[in-house]
């Protein structure tokens, strides 16, 4: 019975069955002419005056004008809410766009600016209404309605950019009046399909995507194709194996073969049901129920913070559960007195939230004890050396706490220190001196102390000799961290979130734009040197795991 309904539900779609009584289809229109960050959208209201037509013809309309972030997203649960229950669907964008090289948005009114972290979080992504659209195939359209030149602009370009369709969807692009003139005059046309509709609506639109002859959005629900009875017949069963096709699952095919047992396609549809069945993996109870907790990859991301952050090392943050996560998967739960399956339940998955929250909790306290001890330390060290104010002392506090609370004061004051030695020395000494600090190698700083032992600048040279040993110490440990980074998938957004972290923490990354400069690096050593993590101003995904759980 079952599958019989989905047979019926997909020649509905493309209007091609005996005529039944069907659910009234669904269209939304938004425009967005009225930014408030942004030049307005010239003409994008005129979108508008295809409602009435789209409502002459059936549909029931969910109509937006000037829609911000909130409004958005109550449009598209609306729309989502009649989409369950519609044979067609149509959506109407009009306004801003935004693109990357793979993605496109729609621009709320209320879009903060033109940046990847605003639009990546505020813009509606194409991809989702596609998503929304991929329902209905065979009749579904989705109408974009934009003005003007796409344009660059740093990570983030103006208009649609390129949109990657899925399987019978159409896609129709044009300026707001090409837009509703050809919706009105050519798609919702009685009688006329969709490849029709295009060829009749000619330069004043740009379509790809499910151009078909056999399907259309207008209010008859069946094409004018074909001259008899005989002909009908033919074109709907082409037309539901179309979108059986489309669908390409199990359930279509199966479908296929309970409306059509001896039909044109039946052996090729008795064939991938049969590849599908022997293609499908064989699950276990175990997995069947993590099957079904439908865990999405930022569910799974979280899963792996969390098994990482209780020292279960899953060998990376991607979400995606490989041979590493199901083996820290195991160890977690035979250390927890469950079935080490590798696999999660409900109970477990709260489990192990509630854990990592709890030591997440711990390690923030500890970390703040340690920072006040060692800001204490710190500052009653520079009170006792630094403070003075001579060379010696300003040197032993930089030796002990190079990112320390007076690091900064410390160096300006060596500066000034070495400014006013110059006055005094040598200009044969000087010029030695000036040799060895271009070069910054350990030779030419020993050249310069072999001839000046007692020199104006010995102090200075026998402190920098020691941090370039130190450095060549840290050195294998900061190409392996730097190594790190580069291989976890650390998107802007996700950069300017833990720039966002470290300075709420109190480690001052400097300009929150998710670019990570020197600044951005020693506040990394700062966080990483107060959580007893190994110091190297890269992002492993120790560091990771740790700044994100606080």
């Amino acid at each position: 019975m079952r599958l019989r309904n989905l047979a019926l539900t997909i020649a509905v779609v493309l209007g091609v069955c005996a005529p039944v009584a069907h659910a009234e289809d669904v269209a939304l229109v938004i425009s967005n002419s009225m930014y408030r960050n942004f030049v307005d959208v010239e003409n994008a209201e005129a979108v508008l005056a295809a409602t009435p037509d789209l409502e002459g013809a059936g549909y029931k309309v969910i109509q937006v004008e000037n829609a911000t972030e909130a409004g958005l997203q109550e449009a598209i649960t609306a729309f989502e809410t009649a989409l369950s229950e519609a044979d067609r669907a149509i959506v109407v964008l009009s306004g801003g766009f935004l693109h990357t090289g793979s993605v496109t948005w729609f621009a709320p009114t209320d879009l903060r600016s033109p940046s990847l972290s605003a639009v990546g979080f505020e813009g509606l992504p194409v991809s989702a209404v596609l998503s929304y659209l991929q329902q209905k195939p065979g009749g579904a359209a989705l109408f974009l309605a934009s003005v003007g030149a796409e344009g660059p602009g740093g990570l983030v370009a103006k208009g649609v950019g390129e949109i990657s369709v899925p399987q019978g969807v159409l896609l129709v692009q044009g300026d707001p009046k090409g837009i509703a003139n050809s919706l009105s005059r050519d798609f919702l046309a009685e009688g006329v399909s969709l490849a029709g509709a295009v060829k009749r609506a000619g330069s004043s639109i740009r379509a790809k995507g499910y151009i078909s002859q056999l399907s259309t959005l207008s209010a008859t629900g069946e094409p004018t194709v074909g001259s008899s009875a005989i002909d009908a017949t033919i074109l709907a069963e082409q037309a539901y194996w179309q979108a059986v096709s489309d669908l390409n699952s199990k359930q279509a095919f199966q479908a296929y073969i309970d409306r059509y047992p001896d039909g044109e396609f039946a052996a090729v549809a008795g064939a991938k049901v049969q590849a599908i069945n022997d293609a499908t993996p064989k699950v276990t109870p175990e997995q069947q129920v993590e099957i079904d907790l439908k865990l999405t990859r930022s569910d799974r991301r979280r899963v792996q913070e969390q098994l990482s952050l209780l020292e279960y090392d899953t060998k990376g943050i991607d979400g995606l559960f490989g041979p590493a996560t199901r083996s820290a998967l195991k160890r977690w739960q035979s250390q927890n007195g469950a079935v080490a399956s590798g696999y999660l339940t409900p109970k477990l998955l709260q489990k192990l939230r509630l854990q990592a929250e709890k030591r997440a909790r711990r390690l923030a306290d500890e970390a703040r004890k340690k920072r006040e001890q060692r800001d204490a330390a710190d500052a009653a060290f520079w009170q006792a050396t630094g403070a003075n104010g001579n060379e010696a002392d300003l040197l032993a506090y930089l030796k002990k706490y190079p990112d320390g609370l007076y690091a900064e004061p410390a160096r300006s004051r060596l500066k000034a220190i070495e400014a006013g030695k110059r006055q005094n020395a040598l200009a044969s000494e000087t010029a030695l001196w000036d040799e060895a600090v271009q070069s910054n190698k350990i030779r030419d700083y020993r050249a310069y102390l072999t001839a000046y032992p007692d020199g104006t600048f010995k102090d200075t040279a026998v402190a920098r000799i020691e941090e370039i040993k130190a450095s060549r110490k840290d050195n294998e440990a900061v190409i392996a961290a730097k190594a790190e980074e580069a291989s976890m998938p650390i998107s802007p957004p996700m950069r300017i979130l833990l720039e966002t972290q470290l300075r709420k923490l109190k480690f001052d990354p400097g300009k929150i734009d998710g670019v990570f400069d020197k600044e951005t690096r020693k506040a990394i050593r700062k966080y990483q040197k107060s959580r007893d993590i190994e110091v190297t101003g890269f992002l492993t995904r120790r560091t990771v795991v740790r700044l994100m759980a606080e």
